[in-house]
């Protein structure tokens, strides 16, 4: 019974252990598909004129793998990927490079003012851009740039003052100021100026 009772241990092990194969394997697949996308294949095939069948041919392989890269279908091992690289007369890392996936994220900026001032602004994650922008004379008192870890303030064009701790600092085109857990509490347009905030916050 002791023997029967191990057998059986040792067959669902094998079981479990052949599930987490597969678990992982599907895992992979995604994770290639996620960051790869090899339709560019049937773009650059066709740029060359070149039907699937031909093409196909021309790499030493058959009809369907090919179809079923091109359409992100399954993934390609490494000698399949250096036989279509060959046939479109590229490397496999430049194959790699232009399958690869650019991860991109639209959003729409924010709009503020901070007294004279008119700021756009985008986030990602705890880091905050702002793009502001001031005529001559235009002030703002305590701006609120909402609570920074570390803010970098950096004028495009134009000439800021900008008040610290009661110092008052003279940005000019070109100049930048950082400032480490603190936050400006003037901020005074010399000139028609275009300036940038970074502002970073813990996380």
């Amino acid at each position: 019974m002791a023997t029967q009772s191990s057998r059986s241990e040792t067959g669902d092990e094998l079981v479990a252990e052949e599930s987490n194969s597969v678990i992982a394997r599907h895992q992979r697949a995604h994770e290639v598909r996620r960051r790869y996308d090899f339709s560019v294949i049937r773009t650059l095939r066709q740029q060359k004129g070149l039907t699937i069948e031909k093409f196909a041919r021309s790499c030493g392989l058959s009809y369907a793998p090919i179809s079923r890269i091109e359409t992100n279908l399954i993934k390609p091992n490494l000698d399949t990927l250096d036989r279509i690289a060959e046939g479109l007369g590229i490397s496999t890392f430049g194959l790699l490079s232009l399958a690869e996936r650019t991860e991109t994220n639209v959003q729409q900026t924010r709009e503020l003012r901070a007294g004279a001032f008119h700021f756009r602004g985008v986030q990602q994650g705890q880091t905050e851009l702002l793009l502001g922008e001031g005529r001559r004379g235009s002030v703002a008192v305590a701006p609120e740039f909402g609570v920074a870890h570390a803010l970098t303030i950096v004028v495009h064009h134009g000439a800021l003052a900008v008040e610290v701790k009661g110092k008052r600092l003279q940005l000019k085109s070109g100049e930048s100021l950082a400032l480490e857990g603190a936050t400006p509490q003037r901020l005074e347009a010399e000139d028609d100026t275009d300036f940038a905030v970074l502002v970073q916050r813990r996380a």
